[in-house]
């Protein structure tokens, strides 16, 4: 706890992962976790939480001048779940405004003239600065894989519906899942553990063997940047020599139409999530999201229903193809970090938060300009713990990036 509250000391007025940080507090509940000597998967560990999810007694103000001055009365389910692990709740990190696009104050650890990434951009910051070891993110689009690359830290969104989402902002009901960051595959398992109330053991084995690995450029290629195409080849090469030869299947017929219905669905449900209380108060919000909440207000109720019936469709053809793979290596985003105006492409992660599959990226290789790539993992929907042992095989393959120079 004392190595955590010494580097948000030296980091945070660079890097601005957090709204709200108690040291008080944490120590208090250090020192009492200490004094009587408790137990848990987590025990004594500082954890940062997006401020979309409810910690008592704390603000929870979602990144938005809409909900200012909100303190949360109770804890989210996962919140609980990891004070019951023994974990102590240090601060709440940044969230781009109302978990959408127009992004928060923080910067990437790599290079502070860069984005770390949205929306749960606070919470890859601090673990990747070494504030905190463990981050409770979200992702509606491809708000845990993009920032988790960006920052070159290991991020992961379970399969949709795995984790509780009581007590965390939702805005849309169909695609908005909970996730979470670390430094290893490991770490990040027992984060994912401890926020579902389970033993380790549902989500980690310590089985080694060389996974079942097919890799996907998916139909988004040409949007990757050389560099980041070249390490996602460098990637599955290193992997082939290492575990055997990777498949190149052709993808389920309209996965590549992933886009254009998650956008529909997206759109539709945040513009009817938000309209009680953006009404009237249309000012306290950004342009951005003013324009992103009209045009979901415009789309249709049966062009949104259409949307979530071509859903439907592809994440049963996608569990049918996938499933004879332990994962599926796709690229994590379309380079590195930009500059912070925007939060980043979430295309390569669109696809699997529409059909609810379990994705995780882990850092592989540094770009051109000394900033984080990552390589994602996908699986079919409800495969987790297939999908972490084969990224922990991945991981223990591929070379380590180091830490930010910060």
């Amino acid at each position: 706890m004392e190595a955590c509250l010494q580097r948000f000391g030296e980091t945070e007025p660079r890097i601005h992962a957090f709204v709200h940080f108690d040291p008080e507090n944490a120590l208090l509940l250090d020192a009492a976790l200490s004094a009587t000597a408790a137990t848990g998967a987590l025990v004594r560990t500082p954890i940062g939480v997006k401020d979309i999810f409810d910690t008592a007694g704390a603000p929870a103000e979602r990144g938005s001048a809409l909900y200012a001055g909100r303190i949360a009365e109770t804890d989210a389910e996962v919140v609980r779940n990891l004070r019951a692990a023994g974990a102590v709740i240090v601060g709440k990190t940044v969230t781009a405004e109302l978990a959408m696009a127009h992004p928060g104050p923080t910067r990437n650890p790599w290079d502070l003239s860069r984005t770390s990434g949205g929306s749960s951009m606070g919470s890859a910051a601090a673990v990747a600065a070494g504030v905190v070891p463990l981050a409770i993110g979200s992702q509606t689009n491809g708000s845990v894989i993009r920032p988790a690359a960006f920052c070159g830290v290991v991020g992961f969104k379970p399969s949709f519906g795995r984790l509780s989402r009581a007590g965390m902002f939702v805005t849309s009901e169909t695609l908005d899942q909970v996730g979470g960051f670390a430094r290893s595959v490991h770490k990040v398992a027992s984060l994912a553990a401890a926020m579902a109330g389970e033993p380790l053991a549902r989500w980690w084995s310590d089985d080694r063997t060389p996974p079942k690995l097919a890799a996907l450029r998916t139909g988004e290629w040409e949007h990757a940047d050389i560099a980041a195409q070249e390490r996602f080849q460098a990637d599955v090469d290193r992997l082939a020599a290492a575990g055997g030869p990777i498949a190149w299947p052709n993808p389920p017929e309209g996965l590549d139409d992933a886009q254009g219905i998650l956008l529909t669905i997206m759109y539709f449900e945040e513009a009817r999530a938000m309209a009680n209380d953006l009404r009237g108060r249309e000012t306290l919000v950004s342009e951005i999201a003013r324009r992103h909440l009209a045009e979901g207000a415009a789309i249709s109720e049966a062009t949104y229903r259409e949307a979530l019936s071509a859903r439907e469709r592809l994440a049963e053809a996608f569990a049918s193809w996938a499933t004879p793979y332990d994962a599926i290596l796709t690229p994590a985003a379309v380079g590195e970090a930009p500059t912070p105006e925007t939060t980043g492409d979430p295309r390569f992660c669109t696809r699997w938060s529409l059909i609810g599959a379990p994705a995780i990226v882990i850092p592989s290789g540094l770009g051109p300009n000394r900033l984080p790539l990552g390589l994602q993992l996908v699986a079919a929907p409800g495969d987790d713990r297939r999908l972490i042992t084969a990224a922990a095989w991945c991981e223990s393959t591929l070379p380590w990036i180091g830490a930010p120079p910060l």
